[in-house]
């Protein structure tokens, strides 16, 4: 009886902590909390991080042809329904189309890039950032990475999420450069940490 009623609690247990809801830790670079933090926009952006589930397991989502999607791409599908309940937000915005420079979502000079690719891929975000700053086409870049790759997907093969963006390499390369840009870096948690 008491090991029945063990497994009903490991059960109950784990749906208690199969999925939990996103949290993020932030870095300020070339900008202030104090300026940055006020914004509705920014505000915003948490309260979407906060509306989506993250798994340890698989996950998927629909996309909008209503084929299933997985992992990183699923999380980006996710992202967008989730701006789009907010509503106002301009996807895949352009910022010049001559060099194809794109991002995800803006809103009121606020400029965001979710990034689950390859590390390098956040030099190419930076230097839209810039670009985006320097033609007044944004006043604040908000660059969204796992703060971890390997614990954020830990059921995916660790060969295929290798060298993937991060918070501390983001973090790292960010600060070190010397053209400065507005930008919110949000590092996504797998748990509440």
């Amino acid at each position: 009886m008491l090991s029945l009623f063990g497994n009903i609690l490991k059960t109950h247990y784990y749906e208690l902590i199969k999925n939990y809801y996103m949290q993020c830790t932030t870095s300020y670079i070339f900008c202030s909390p104090k300026l940055t933090d006020p914004l509705d926009e920014v505000q915003e952006i948490y309260q979407v991080i906060r509306n989506i589930p993250w798994s340890p397991d698989k996950t998927t989502a629909l996309s909008r042809l209503g084929k299933e999607i997985a992992w990183q791409e699923a999380y980006n599908r996710l992202f967008e329904i989730e701006f789009e309940k907010i509503g106002g937000w301009v996807f895949h915005p352009v910022l010049c189309q001559k060099l194809k420079h794109k991002g995800d979502f803006a809103k009121n000079d606020v400029f965001v890039e979710i990034q689950f690719g390859n590390s390098s891929t956040i030099y190419r975000d930076y230097y839209k950032f810039h670009y985006g700053l320097v033609n007044q086409l944004l006043s604040l870049a908000v660059l969204i990475v796992p703060t971890d790759p390997i614990r954020f997907f830990p059921s995916r093969n660790p060969k295929s999420i290798t060298n993937m963006a991060s918070f501390e390499y983001a973090q790292a390369h960010f600060s070190a450069l010397t053209i400065p840009v507005p930008l919110l870096l949000i590092g996504l948690l797998p748990v509440n940490e």
